[in-house]
């Protein structure tokens, strides 16, 4: 009973058959596989992008190249038409899945042939040694990109499907391979994006499968259970690479790690600081090269690491030592030093900076005073024609709490205005109450142009 209550539980959480839409994933990747009009200019940005982010190792750049390729349908197509048995679907979407590999590459290795850097990037070197985790995210990005799809309310989700699993990019790898004459950095980089293209399809297919989608049939039987036959043996050829390259990569990390355990950790252990270590390999030996600081090697240290290699079945590496002529303490204090440099460095710059404001804020009080003396005159006579003299400066005044603050002074001297046609001199004169106005408009007019507070107008007639 309680077995029977789980299976019901996990059944109604994972189910998505209910969900699906069978007709409409169909037509959907039908559709979008040809390489043609829009998607072939999509194409070609694409890889153009892409061989530009890989570079210049730009990150934004190369997942927009990944946003827009269409390398997704065409292999969603291979895994589908294996999934339902058409095999009109499948030739469609594996000629269309190889024009577009094809022209991503001439696309690619044209750039990376006129290109002036050409230098191999860490966005490129990233792509030349696919991993176990590569294989990983091929696969379950398959299974959500076509659970996504396949659903009767559409996802966002094939976005990320896209950034996740990274088709273009390894194929521009490759084509930057071809052009540079690097054919390690091509065989990585197809090989990533064959790795990629396998498994999305393969999760297609199981998912095609668990989601019992209908297979397609033939009225000649004999003809379907030949095209069954035949579309079992591309499975076939198809996947077998992929576990024959996931067999290889599981191969050399378990290498790597027994190398780490037998050599690289005894050798840290003889009070030798290791900077890195790698395995270089070549045609006839793997080179174990371990970059060290620190105490003098042992006589026959070397001799003895490659003993310890043949006793364990890897009698085809060899370890090399690389000894700097450092000990591990001045590594310490050239680190020391380079953190204080630039310690020193960002305190420098923030005097610097420091003293920048303070000038500027100088060449603002100049260019205030600047102002008072040199046209607070011209510009008052010019706003207010009665005033024949003006004088504009500073002065310090201390209120009853002895606290001292400095004041804007303007000394003006007031003319009476020319009268007009029938008017008395005596009526043309200033009267008090005018003046007091203008002293007011003044006085707002000096504070706004000079940025004080405080400012005195003082009138003489």
């Amino acid at each position: 009973m309680l077995l029977k209550s789980l299976k019901n539980t996990l059944d109604g959480v994972l189910n998505i058959q209910h969900e699906t839409d069978e007709e409409g994933t169909i037509r959907e990747i039908y559709d979008k596989t040809p390489i043609r009009g829009n998607n072939t200019w999509m194409l070609i940005c694409s890889a153009m992008l892409a061989s530009i982010g890989l570079d210049v190792s730009s990150g934004a750049v190369i997942i927009g190249a990944m946003l827009i390729s269409p390398l997704m349908s065409p292999i969603l197509g291979v895994g589908l038409s294996v999934g339902i048995n058409d095999k009109e679907m499948l030739v469609a979407s594996v000629k269309n899945l190889a024009l577009a590999a094809l022209a991503g590459l001439i696309v690619s290795t044209f750039y990376f042939s006129l290109t002036p850097l050409g230098e191999p990037t860490n966005e490129i070197l990233a792509r030349t040694q696919p991993t176990l985790l590569d294989v990983l995210v091929a696969f379950f990005g398959g299974v959500a990109g076509i659970v996504s799809i396949s659903r009767s309310d559409k996802s966002n989700a094939i976005p990320g499907v896209a950034i996740a699993t990274a088709l273009m990019p390894p194929l521009c790898t490759a084509g930057y391979g071809l052009a540079m004459g690097k054919f390690n950095y091509f065989f990585g980089g197809f090989y990533l994006f064959f790795i990629n293209a396998v498994f999305i399809s393969l999760a297609t297919f199981l998912i095609v499968k668990y989601l019992k989608f209908e297979v397609k049939h033939y009225l000649d039987k004999q003809k379907e259970r030949q095209v069954a036959r035949i579309m079992g043996v591309i499975l076939f050829i198809v996947v077998l690479p992929s576990v024959y390259f996931l067999y290889n990569i599981y191969k050399d990390l378990q290498t790597k790690k027994k190398i780490e355990n037998l050599i690289v950790k005894d050798f840290a252990g003889r009070n030798n600081e290791i900077l890195k270590w790698e395995i270089a390999n070549t045609d006839s030996l793997n080179v174990v090269k371990i970059y060290s600081v620190g105490n003098k090697l042992e006589e026959g240290l070397v001799g003895h690491y490659n003993g310890v290699l043949q006793k364990n079945s890897l009698g085809d590496y060899r370890v090399k030592v690389v000894q700097l002529d450092v000990s591990a303490e001045d590594v310490q204090q050239m680190a020391s030093q380079i953190t204080n440099n630039l310690t020193r460095d960002f305190l420098k710059t923030v005097e610097i900076q420091k003293l920048h404001s303070q000038r500027l804020d100088s060449i603002h009080r100049q260019e205030a005073k600047v102002y008072t003396s040199g046209q607070a005159t011209s510009d008052l006579k010019l706003l207010f024609p009665e005033i024949s003299k003006a004088q504009v400066g500073e002065m310090v005044v201390a209120s009853e709490q002895q606290k001292q603050d400095t004041v804007v002074l303007v000394m003006l001297d007031w003319q009476s205005p020319q009268p007009k046609p029938g008017q008395s001199k005596q009526a043309a004169k200033l009267n008090a109450a005018s003046v007091r106005e203008h002293e007011s408009r003044i006085s707002s007019f000096i504070a706004r142009k000079l940025n004080r507070d405080s400012v005195q107008v003082v009138s003489r007639f």
